[in-house]
């Protein structure tokens, strides 16, 4: 079984830095159709330290996405759930608190 080859989705992109940064408004009680540059800075910014994932991050991608001992990604739902696994993986190693 062929598949083809991953491309990049450079709007899909923008549309996640809009994602992240109306969270971080969101939390921030700040609004993000008034300030868009900072919150998507804001975005950048939080995004950056997902370069360099955990230990804890990629052994919850690598349990997403495990099938057998010939293990591959294959297909754009493995990278998703290994992504999704990742993130949450990042999340439990310090939830929120309130301050």
């Amino acid at each position: 079984m062929s598949s083809k080859p991953l491309q990049p989705h450079t709007a899909s992109s923008k549309i996640m830095i809009d994602h992240i940064g109306q969270a971080i408004a969101k939390a921030d009680s700040g609004n993000f159709q008034t300030d868009r540059i900072r919150y998507r800075r804001l975005a950048l910014a939080a995004l950056k330290p997902l370069a360099r994932p955990t230990e804890a991050m990629v052994d919850a991608a690598h349990e997403a996405v495990w099938f057998d001992a010939a293990w591959a990604i294959n297909n754009r739902q493995d990278f998703k759930r290994a992504v999704k696994a990742m993130i949450a993986a990042a999340a439990r190693e310090h939830p929120a608190q309130d301050s």
